[in-house]
């Protein structure tokens, strides 16, 4: 621990090399908090390749939102049921009217229904990965996974950055929270974690901040930040009074490598660590119990919750994470087996709730229009169900997805499948054509050219946003 005597305390020659780094560190597991806040005042060393259109919606959200459905949202038992096709294909569930003129869904998406005049609806999302890593990866990245075998369940410091973390190197936002946060942690596979959830070949600075824990919980803090959301702010004013002193040491100090390490980045951590909107942020034993409660009492939606509040904090991206550890089956959306049960108790109605108060919550506040929301998983499910086990594999070739917000026209069903849900229609949607919609939506080109940490180019996209929903 970094000894700490008070506002008094006085430094000299006698100061060491490890007392230095214990004062330089401010860390949190696996990432240093300066490290992340390094992004921002920081000029991307990018160059733009191709200039795209810029309509009025080309920055208009100033951050985004991603709900990731992990396992598959089954798309004909959610936002595309086929109610005329046969009964192994239409499956158990009926269809309720929407908020959109002649566009139904489940009936057990109520309050989603009520939203989607405010939605863009995708119906024709396809990639040709129906694994859940190489499916996620192309997801989170608008990348197809370019490894060889099962390794897209391990992460490699050669995955293409996750969108976030892109985000986070280009157009880190003002702070004070760190820009690019996963609620509650990175998606497991195994003993692995999957490929493409942090900075990959960008470097580990611009991994992302996991939040841990279960934000259920009624204590809930965040406890991978060095000074917990509930110190007092003497302890952020002690720590930052030490940099201080060390600043402004002997002419050896300032001229060691070291020394020039306890810069702004420093004060800015501490920053972070004394902002108010921070603290207030990360400590969920302090909200407002109703409003908690609005968005359901469970792990998914309180993490959506938690990660509303982080926004308001500043961060720039936050993915929500379905985990396997929700619901009574415990395998997340992945219904391979008794597929409607699951739906029908588990799975639907807590991200339903958790949907509706989101946007709720953002129209009462007048961040709407700035909040960019993004729903997808890593893709949809078969159009026939499979009757041994009542459940749906896994399918890639056709699925939704659903953007609401920042720069989002909504009010529109975007593409089309065809009559059993199998391939898209019309209008098929690529994850590269989505991740350019995201960031041009968040005030980014996707076209342009940044380099890795061993100075590699590479495109922040290779797909083309997709205008009719801007």
């Amino acid at each position: 621990m970094l000894r700490i005597n008070g506002p008094a305390a006085r430094l000299c020659y006698g100061v060491d090399r490890r007392e230095m780094l214990r004062i330089g560190a401010l860390s949190m597991p696996g990432v240093s908090l300066p490290m992340l806040l390094a992004q921002q005042g920081q000029a991307a060393d990018s160059k733009t390749a191709a200039k795209t259109t810029r309509s009025s919606s080309f920055g208009q959200a100033k951050n985004c939102i991603v709900l990731f459905l992990s396992g598959g949202p089954a798309h004909l038992d959610t936002f595309d049921p086929k109610p005329d096709a046969p009964a192994e294909v239409r499956g158990e569930f009926e269809t309720i009217d929407t908020a959109l003129p002649g566009v139904r869904i489940t009936e057990h998406l109520p309050r989603t229904a009520k939203l989607l005049n405010q939605a863009a609806l995708i119906r024709s999302m396809t990639h040709p990965s129906p694994g859940h890593a190489p499916g996620g990866y192309i997801m989170f990245t608008g990348y197809k996974y370019d490894g060889t075998g099962g390794q897209a369940n391990f992460m490699n410091r050669e995955d293409h950055p996750h969108l976030g973390a892109a985000l986070a190197k280009v157009s880190p936002g003002p702070g004070p929270m760190v820009p690019f946060v996963i609620v509650p942690r990175r998606l497991d596979a195994g003993s692995g974690r999957r490929a493409g959830q942090w900075g990959g070949r960008l470097g580990g600075k611009y991994d992302p901040l996991q939040t841990g824990g279960n934000p259920n919980d009624n204590d809930f803090k965040l406890d991978h930040l060095p000074l917990l959301a509930n110190r007092p702010l003497q302890l952020y004013r002690r720590r930052k009074g030490l940099l201080d002193q060390v600043n402004n040491q002997v002419k050896f100090l300032q001229q060691s490598a070291i020394a020039r390490s306890l810069n702004q980045k420093q004060e800015m951590a501490l920053d972070v660590m004394a902002s108010k909107a921070v603290r207030r942020a990360v400590d969920l034993s302090t909200a407002d119990p109703v409003n908690r409660a609005k968005y359901g009492r469970n792990l998914f939606g309180q993490s959506v919750f938690l990660g509303r509040r982080l926004l308001e904090a500043g961060t720039r991206l936050v993915q929500v994470s379905w985990l396997r550890t929700q619901g009574k089956k415990g395998y997340a959306w992945d219904s391979h087996r008794e597929n409607f049960e699951a739906m029908r108790e588990d799975l639907i109605p807590p991200f339903d709730v958790a949907l509706e108060a989101l946007v709720n919550d953002l129209k009462a506040t007048g961040q709407f229009d700035e909040t960019l929301i993004v729903v997808t998983g890593e893709f949809g499910r078969t159009p026939r169900v499979t009757l041994k086990t009542a459940g749906r594999e896994h399918w890639s070739s056709c699925f939704s997805a659903m953007l609401l917000g920042g720069g989002i026209r909504g009010g529109q069903v975007y593409g089309s499948s065809d009559k059993i849900g199998a391939f898209p229609a019309t209008n098929p949607v690529s994850p590269a054509d989505l991740t350019a919609t995201i960031y041009h939506c968040l005030g980014i080109d996707p076209q342009t050219e940044i380099h890795d940490q061993f100075n590699r180019p590479m495109l922040l996209s290779q797909g083309k946003p997709i205008e009719a929903l801007i």
